[in-house]
């Protein structure tokens, strides 16, 4: 071989032997890792976790930038940026114990902790490293831990903060603009998004440009939402997460008109990324909005396909299955949130609703005071459930108690007050009721159920007029809602309005065709207006449903046979003629004589089976 050859070949050698050897030793460490995920945090694609927006962070993470400190400090930065959030916080806390006064330590161990969904605890951490060190991301983090404990007015003080530290601070203008549109102050959330899609890279302006849609959503400035949605998938066309944003902004909306364009979003957004299990979880709500439940179903078992733990799909799925009284399935939903997480309150809730469905009210019981423990005691929605039950048990003074503990918790919460106020109600304290009810609509003026207990209240004192208002407020804050529709049409039949009763409930049983109470309403304003043959059709619609055919025969197969009849099977009937008096009904294994004959195949009789059925039935 020449030497010119041997030259060239060598560094060739050298380089395979070298691939080879790295190959080996990837080998060997696989091996010892065996099937373990690696998971790398990529946040505004990591939608699996939440269906909330807002408490993404946003790009503004600690470990991008600054030295660690130690190599405890080191690896916890590695672990937080791989989501393996639990091994991260335990290294931080490791690093913490070395170095107590660390700033730095105390504001990514906060952060990770918010990241991880455990706002309460990051918060003293976040605390000690603003008074430690203030500074604008310090402030930022600390301003989202106030958010999601429900500190709104803690949370903006911290976001102007990190503001006035940092003007031109991307992350803080982003989340003050969400908070502000969340609070009802479009205007200047518009402002402070604008702004932020005005600076950034490509990606950033993308989440800009989307929170600034949602808040145009907000103000009802529709074209200039979709002009914004448009600029965001323009800058990132190929991020999944901008594009479910732009279709939770629609949902948002709780408009029905918004849903189809929510929907094809989610759509299109499955299609450019198939194996994102967040993809599935928003395309399956667009679905359940849109009322299609089966296929809601089938993107949400996709998405369990993709991401066992998919907490949020898991929760939905519980309240579909609920909806369709599939309690096997809700079961099935909720123990496995409890396995995944059994301290979390909102896993030890659902059990616990499953339970109070199906009518297990001793383990309901113990679900809802399993999931205040979990709590610590701050779990508003589990006292008003728990005051429920404790009410149809006749524990007025329990109920009671816990809806105290509730309204304690949350001075606001309209679902408490209107809780309340039934519960006064049914005590025969109307005046305190209706105080209570009012008190609901004071803390959300669009509470639907608020409004109609109210106008029950005053169609039940004769205040009909108040009543009718009331109640028509109930529909226009829930559009749809066929309780108050049902209450407003009794209302109006029971002051003798009785067009404006009957118009009232056809509109109610063209909207929901199978609402018993609705035909039966409509029926009885019918009947007062003199329209008895109407009233009569009214009165049998409801009872039109699917019938299961063989179920229905072996059915009259066990009543004629209990009745004493004789039954010949495998004996079909070929022709029926008369004679006189009497039919011969041939079959092949003879001739049968019956004084009458009742033909009872409906769909699936023969036209040749007698010359009067012919062009009368459309055989199956």
């Amino acid at each position: 071989m020449s030497r010119l050859v041997v030259d060239r070949l060598w560094p060739m050698l050298v380089g395979l032997g070298a691939l080879l050897a790295g190959a080996m030793a990837l080998q060997q460490w696989a091996g010892r890792r065996g099937n373990e995920t690696i998971r790398v945090a990529i946040h505004d694609e990591s939608t699996a976790g939440s269906e909330d927006d807002d408490a993404a962070p946003a790009g503004d993470e600690p470990g991008t930038d600054g030295a660690a400190l130690s190599e405890l400090h080191a690896r916890a930065r590695v672990a937080a940026l791989r989501a393996q959030f639990q091994e991260a916080i335990a290294l931080y806390r490791q690093a913490l114990a070395k170095d107590r006064g660390s700033a730095v330590l105390h504001g990514e161990l906060g952060h990770w902790t918010l990241v991880a969904g455990k706002p309460k605890e990051a918060l003293p951490h976040l605390l000690r490293a603003d008074a430690l060190r203030p500074t604008a991301r310090t402030a930022l983090w600390l301003g989202k831990a106030r958010w999601k404990l429900g500190d709104r007015a803690g949370a903006e003080r911290d976001l102007r903060r990190a503001l006035s530290l940092r003007p031109a601070y991307r992350a803080a203008r982003l989340a003050l603009g969400n908070l502000l549109r969340k609070t009802g102050a479009h205007e200047e959330a518009i402002s402070l998004l604008g702004a932020a899609a005005e600076s950034g890279s490509n990606e950033e302006r993308a989440r800009a440009l989307v929170a600034l849609g949602a808040a145009y959503l907000d103000s009802d400035r529709r074209g200039d939402a979709e002009r914004s949605f448009e600029r965001a998938i323009q800058f990132a066309p190929a991020r999944a997460g901008v594009r479910l944003s732009i279709a939770r902004a629609w949902l948002a909306t709780e408009k029905k008109e918004d849903v189809p364009r929510a929907l094809q979003i989610a759509q299109r957004t499955a299609e450019l990324a198939p194996d994102v299990a967040g993809v599935y979880g928003t395309l399956g709500r667009a679905r359940e909005r849109s009322g299609d439940a089966a296929l809601a179903l089938e993107a949400y078992d996709h998405a369990l396909r993709l991401d066992p733990r998919y907490r949020y799909v898991r929760k939905r799925l519980v309240h579909l299955a609920l909806k369709a009284r599939d309690f096997p399935r809700a079961r099935h939903e909720a123990d496995r949130l409890l396995a995944d997480g059994p301290d979390v309150p909102e896993h030890r809730f659902l059990a616990a609703l499953v339970a109070d469905r199906e009518r297990r009210r001793p383990e309901a019981r113990k679900g809802y005071l399993d999931a205040i423990a979990a709590a610590k005691g701050d779990y508003p929605e589990a006292y008003v459930n728990l005051a429920a039950l404790e009410a149809a048990a006749g524990e007025t003074a329990r109920a009671r108690g816990a809806l105290q503990k509730a309204l304690a918790l949350r001075p606001d919460f309209d679902t408490a007050w209107t809780a309340l106020g039934k519960l006064q109600e049914a005590q025969g304290r109307r005046d305190a009721a209706e105080a209570a009810y009012r008190r609901a609509l004071e803390a959300d003026p669009g509470h639907a159920p608020a409004w109609l207990a109210l106008g029950q209240l005053h169609a039940a004192e004769g205040r009909v007029e108040e009543a009718i208002r009331d109640l028509r407020k109930a529909i226009e804050a829930k559009p749809g809602y066929d309780a108050a529709a049902l209450a407003l049409g009794t209302t109006y039949a029971a002051a003798g309005r009785l067009d404006e009763a009957i118009a009232t409930f056809r509109a109610l049983v063209a909207m929901a065709p199978r609402h018993v109470s609705g035909w039966y309403g409509l029926a009885r304003a019918l009947a007062a207006r003199g329209s008895r043959a109407e009233a009569v059709g009214a009165l049998h619609e409801p009872l039109g449903t699917g019938v299961n055919p063989a179920k229905l025969a072996f059915g009259y197969l066990r009543a004629a046979r209990a009745a004493g009849a004789k039954v010949h099977p495998a004996s079909p009937v070929l022709n029926i003629e008369r004679q006189g008096n009497v039919f011969r009904v041939r079959t092949p294994g003879g001739t049968v004589r019956a004084r009458a004959v009742v033909i009872a195949t409906g769909g699936y009789t023969g036209q040749g089976l007698h010359k009067t059925l012919r062009s009368k039935i459309m055989p199956i």
